[in-house]
């Protein structure tokens, strides 16, 4: 019964309020909220912020926003469960509504954020574009211009403030009706404010665009210094690398000169070491030979002597004729014990030679060795081939000896 009494009350409210020709909401009216055709509060409308939140039992279905008089400002029909957000634009205020149903009942909230004035608008906007200015040209060569612009902003929110002022005493008085109202939104100072606000907004936008303008123009000239850099430190490193290959192909290059001359200098050394050789050979051959020529020369004056001997002997045998055995046997024995006498020498070795290699000459003469006297070395051998004086001389050619004679 409660809640039909209420909706018969609002009927005849509103007839009443039709019938009056009833004003339309005032700058500082109240705004009242109504869920589900039920008025469940108001918001204060008086140029602040305010805030209203609603828990019902049931679940909400409609929010109404109305002046005072009845006149529907604005609303939203909202789900039987979750959320639904709406904004509802009066005029230039603004009321956020925000409606959550559950599965039992619901939540809503009404938020009022009144329009900022004029001079709001136009301070803020002098402040971002003063700050935009200082941030992108802090150089005090731009300090002169921005105070001028800073200037002539000021004075266009002061004209501003004065039209909001009038606009805003104008817009408090009341109309005597709906019809009324609508035609005093449009009279020529609400319409020079809009006109007024979108010059401030286009205002607003071309500085934004200068701004973007500068802010490229200084983004091409930090990318340009960069690329400068780049390009110097590209052009040190190119620098510092070509004088890196340069040390090193004279390093290179003086190393194969050092290795060069050293081979050369080896190779001629060696040169010089084997053409010595070659020509000590030369002379050792040479020697030889002349050796051998003299071996000859004496092998064939001693085989001339033999000869000689020879001949001799058998012109004696031939005269002493003994027919006797005995005495030819004895002249036998006593030619072969002279055969087998050995030959004696003495030697001296040259210095530093080892009393092994003295052994080994021994052995390779077949002979043997006798007593040491003052350095000379007794040598007992089988009669030599040679007459006595070559066989010296074959001696004396020996390495290791240093000298030889037959007496002592």
């Amino acid at each position: 019964m409660g809640h039909e009494e209420e909706l018969d009350a609002y009927r005849s409210q509103l007839l009443e309020s039709l019938n009056r020709r009833p004003t339309i909401r005032g700058w500082s009216d109240p705004i009242q909220v109504y869920v589900n055709e039920r008025r469940v509060g108001e918001l204060e409308g008086a140029g602040i912020g305010a805030m209203l939140q609603v828990q019902c039992v049931d679940h909400i279905e409609t929010v109404q926003l109305r002046a005072e008089d009845g006149t529907l400002l604005g609303g939203l029909t909202a789900p039987e469960c979750g959320y639904r957000t709406d904004r509802v634009r009066i005029s230039a205020d603004t009321v956020e509504l925000s409606v959550h149903n559950m599965a039992q009942g619901g939540t809503l909230s009404a938020l009022f954020t009144p329009a900022p004035s004029f001079w709001s608008r136009a301070w803020k906007s002098i402040a971002d574009v003063a700050d935009r200015v200082v941030a992108r040209h802090p150089e005090p060569a731009y300090g002169m211009r921005m105070v001028a612009f800073t200037q002539a902003l000021l004075a266009i929110a002061v004209v501003g403030l004065v039209t909001d002022r009038i606009t805003t005493g104008r817009t408090s008085v009341r109309t005597p009706s709906p019809v009324v109202q609508t035609a005093a939104l449009s009279p020529a100072p609400v319409a020079d404010m809009a006109k007024f606000e979108q010059q401030l907004d286009e205002l607003a936008r071309m500085q934004a665009k200068v701004d973007d303008a500068l802010g490229s123009q200084q983004k091409g000239v930090v990318q340009l210094q960069q690329a400068m850099v780049k390009l110097s430190s590209t052009q040190e490193s190119f620098e510092s690398n070509v004088l890196t290959v340069r040390e090193e192909i004279e390093k290179r290059l003086e190393t194969v000169g050092r290795e060069t001359d050293r081979q050369t200098r080896q190779m001629a050394s060696r040169g010089r070491v084997e053409q010595e050789q070659l020509e000590a050979a030369i002379q050792n051959l040479t020697a030889d030979n002349h050796r051998l020529s003299k071996e000859v020369v004496s092998l064939e004056e001693y085989n001339q002597a033999l000869k000689s001997k020879l001949q001799t002997a058998v012109a004696s045998a031939s005269k002493a004729v003994d027919p006797s055995p005995e005495r030819l046997l004895k002249m036998a024995d006593s030619l072969q014990a002279t055969q087998q006498m050995p030959f004696l020498f003495w030697v001296t070795f040259s210095d530093g030679t080892s009393q092994e290699s003295i052994d080994k000459w021994v052995h390779e003469m077949q002979g043997h060795k006798g007593a040491v006297s003052e350095g000379w070395q007794e040598v007992r051998i089988v009669p030599p081939a040679v007459p006595p004086d070559r066989f010296l001389e074959q001696v004396r050619g020996e390495k290791i000896v240093k000298a030889a004679r037959i007496s002592q």
